[in-house]
């Protein structure tokens, strides 16, 4: 950072947005960005540290962020390949002599990491991504509860919650754009009407004198308890998830999710696998 700094004459703050906001919108390759640990730097996370170092509202304390900052281990072929894709000059001390022999040939458009300026709107929407998969999350456990009795009556109340909360998750979906959150929230919006509708038997005209029809009973749908869990399998990331968020390695529950997606069970999307991980999280360690 600061020999890009020194080099291209910018402020060492405006240096560190500049890469932070290149991070968040994915212009540098994915192992760019390491902790001495070998855990990839999740770059919300990053682009939050950034915020909070240079004065700018962030959901973790100054502390964390200095800590993260100052702990980053930054791949040298991450920062080539960034410098050749975006016309930027490697800083001065990762020069060989035929580097310097090459720029001084192709002279970079770049003397320091370049403006990106949707780094602000991209940060934005991934947070709300974040928000939104915890809110998600509460309307799975809402579902639980019906699928455990699904043909007990709903209350008010529980009508009364589940609107609040899928409004509050439906504006952090909005917020996010992200599609794979929208067909979340739309799965499970429909699950919540199947299994709130009472379906209307089909009354024969019956006979003087003999008894009422049973009244309507309500839809048995949706998953059964327990299908398609991945209980075991997940409780492994689970505990994995707890250590690294005591040991500081990720500051939030949803980077720590997103860490272990790829090593998930199951065919789902990425959003619901982090999600299914937050839930499981939330069970196993209530506090």
């Amino acid at each position: 950072m600061n020999d890009w700094a020194d080099q291209s004459g910018e402020l060492p703050l405006l240096t560190l947005r500049r890469v932070c906001d290149s991070a968040v919108c994915g212009r540098f390759p994915e192992r760019t960005f390491l902790r001495p640990s070998g855990h990839l730097v999740d770059v919300l996370e990053l682009h939050f540290a950034m915020r909070s170092h240079i004065g700018l509202h962030a959901p973790i304390t100054h502390d964390q962020a200095t800590k993260l900052l100052e702990g980053v281990i930054v791949s040298k072929a991450g920062i080539r390949s960034f410098c050749e894709h975006f016309g930027v000059a490697l800083p001065s001390g990762m020069h060989s002599l035929k580097t310097r022999a090459l720029q001084l040939i192709h002279r970079p458009n770049h003397l320091g990491p370049p403006d990106c300026p949707d780094g602000a709107l991209v940060a934005a929407r991934l947070e709300a991504a974040e928000w939104a998969l915890g809110k998600l999350g509460t309307l799975e456990k809402l579902l639980g509860v019906l699928r455990q009795h699904p043909n007990r009556a709903v209350f008010d109340s529980e009508i009364d919650s589940w609107h609040s909360r899928y409004e509050d998750a439906r504006s952090m979906v909005q917020a996010s754009r992200d599609p794979q959150l929208r067909e979340e929230l739309g799965d499970l919006e429909m699950e919540w009407k199947r299994l709130t509708t009472i379906e209307e038997p089909a009354v024969e005209a019956a006979p003087q004198g003999s008894r009422s029809p049973d009244l309507p009973q309500r839809r048995n749908v949706g998953r059964p308890p327990g299908s398609g869990s991945y209980v075991l399998e997940d409780l492994k990331l689970v505990d994995e998830m707890r250590a690294d968020l005591f040991s500081g390695a990720y500051t939030s529950l949803a980077a720590a999710a997103r860490a272990r997606v790829s090593r998930a069970a199951g065919g789902g999307t990425e959003a619901s696998k982090i999600r299914r991980l937050i839930t499981r999280y939330d069970e196993r360690y209530p506090d």
